[in-house]
C-alpha cells in the first residue's frame, strides 16, 4: 500500500469542485458501489450480480451497471438480452429479479465482439452514468472490467462513488494482482468497503463437505494486513455457476439453507454496514485537510481556513482507536502511554476515503485511522 508524505492530492480538498460526471444524473442513487478486480477468472460479475439480488431481497431498489464492456457478462446472468428502449432521450434499463440493468451486452448480438480503442470504451461508460434513466436507487453496483486500465480510472475519477468491493481468489498470485486495483482507488481517496475471497473451498455435489482446492484465507489476510473490512468468503459450488449459466441467479432459485446463500448474505449485511459506516464518516468530517506531515515530535495538519494544528506524536500513536489498541467490546485501551517510546514518528500517511487518515508509525504499527475530526479535536496547538 502506498505511503503518501501527505494529503495534498487537489481531488480530495474540494468536495464542491469538479464534481463527478454523472452526479447530476445519478443524483437520486443514495449509494454508489464499484466491484472490482485485479485480474479476470475471480467471479467479480457472479459476486457483483448476486450481491445486488441479495440486496434487492431486503427491499432495497438496487440497480447494476455492467462496465465490462469488452466482456460483458451480466445479460447472460440475468437472462436479459432485450435491446434497451429509449424515453425522453434516455435508455431505460432492463428490470429482473428486482434488479435494474444495463450492459455493452444489451446493443449487440451475443456473438458480436466489441474492437473497440479505450476512448470509445470510456466514452459508452460515460453514456450509461449520464444518459440511462437510472431513477431512483437505494443502490448501484458497478461490475468494473478487471485490471486497472482506462474504463476503470474513468469511473473511480467520474462517478460519485461511496466506495469499493474488491473481489478475490485465495490464491497468491491473485491476491497480488488485486492489490494493484486497491491502490487505483487509493489514488483517488475511495473507500476501499472491504474484500470478498470468492472460490473459498470447494463444496462437493455428494457429500456437501468443503475442501480448499486453491488455499484459503488469502483476501482475509490481506485485508487484517492492511486494515480493511473483511466481508467473507463464498465456497466454490457447482450450483452457483450453473445458475449464473441460466440466467437464474443462485441467490433467487437456491433455499436459505444453501452454504453459498448463506454466505453471500453474511456478506451483503457486512457491506451495508461499511456502506453506512463510510457514509456516516463522510458526513461527520466535512473538512478535508490540506496536509498533513511531521516534524521533530510533532504531526501537522494543516486546514483550509489557514490553521495548522499541530499533535505530539507520542500523543497522537497513544490515542490510536484501533482494535489492536482498544478492546472492541469493553472500550479499555489496551495500551499505556508509557510503553510508548518518546521517539515515536510517522513514517507515512495514507488518506481514507474522504474522512481519515492512516498512519504508519516507527514501531511497526499501521492499522490506526484517525478521523479528520478526531484530529481537530486532540490537537495541542493551532497557530
Amino acid at each position: 500500500m502506498k505511503e503518501l508524505p501527505n494529503l495534498s492530492n487537489p481531488k480530495s480538498l474540494s468536495p464542491k469542485q469538479n464534481l463527478p460526471f454523472g452526479a447530476e444524473n445519478l443524483a437520486h442513487v443514495k449509494h454508489v458501489i464499484a466491484v472490482s478486480s485485479g485480474k479476470g477468472g475471480v467471479g467479480k460479475s457472479t459476486v457483483s450480480v448476486n450481491l445486488a439480488v441479495a440486496f434487492a431481497k431486503t427491499g432495497a431498489k438496487v440497480g447494476l451497471m455492467d462496465a465490462d464492456v469488452y466482456g460483458p457478462s451480466v445479460p447472460k446472468m440475468l437472462d436479459g438480452y432485450t435491446p434497451p428502449r429509449e424515453k425522453d432521450g434516455k435508455m431505460q434499463p432492463l428490470e429482473k429479479y428486482g434488479i435494474k440493468f444495463m450492459s455493452m451486452g444489451l446493443l449487440t448480438n451475443d456473438d458480436s465482439p466489441v474492437i473497440w480503442r479505450g476512448p470509445m470504451a470510456t466514452k459508452l461508460i460515460q453514456h450509461f452514468l449520464t444518459q440511462v434513466e437510472w431513477g431512483e436507487l437505494d443502490y448501484l453496483f458497478i461490475d468494473l472490467p478487471p485490471g486497472t486500465g482506462d474504463v476503470q480510472l474513468t469511473l473511480t475519477q467520474g462517478a460519485p462513488l461511496r466506495g469499493a468491493v474488491i473481489v478475490t481468489t485465495p490464491q497468491e498470485v491473485a491476491v497480488n494482482v488485486t492489490m494493484r486495483g486497491i491502490r487505483m482507488f487509493d489514488e483517488v481517496n475511495i473507500p476501499i468497503l472491504g474484500i470478498v475471497e470468492n472460490m473459498s473451498g470447494f463444496i462437493c455435489g455428494h457429500c456437501h463437505e468443503e475442501t480448499s482446492i486453491f488455499k484459503k484465507g488469502g483476501g482475509e489476510k490481506t485485508a487484517e494486513k492492511w486494515n480493511f473490512p473483511y466481508l467473507g468468503g463464498i465456497p466454490l459450488d457447482p450450483t452457483l455457476a450453473l445458475a449464473g449459466d441460466e440466467g437464474v441467479p443462485l441467490m433467487v432459485k437456491a433455499d436459505a439453507g444453501s452454504k453459498v446463500v448463506q454466505a453471500i448474505d453474511a456478506i451483503a449485511k457486512k457491506l451495508k454496514h461499511q456502506i453506512d459506516k463510510v457514509e456516516r464518516l463522510s458526513k461527520e468530517n466535512s473538512i478535508i485537510p490540506t496536509k498533513i506531515d511531521s516534524a521533530e515530535g510533532y504531526v501537522l495538519v494543516d486546514w483550509p481556513e489557514g490553521v495548522e494544528s499541530r499533535i505530539p506524536s507520542k500523543k497522537l500513536r497513544y490515542l490510536c482507536e484501533c482494535a489492536l489498541c482498544v478492546d472492541e467490546n469493553s472500550g479499555v485501551r489496551k495500551i499505556k502511554e508509557s510503553d510508548i517510546r518518546d521517539d515515536i514518528h510517522p513514517l507515512g500517511f495514507r488518506q481514507v476515503g474522504r474522512y481519515g487518515a492512516q498512519i504508519s508509525w516507527s514501531d511497526g504499527h499501521n492499522t490506526g485511522i484517525y478521523t479528520f475530526t478526531r484530529l481537530r479535536d486532540i490537537a495541542e496547538t493551532r497557530v
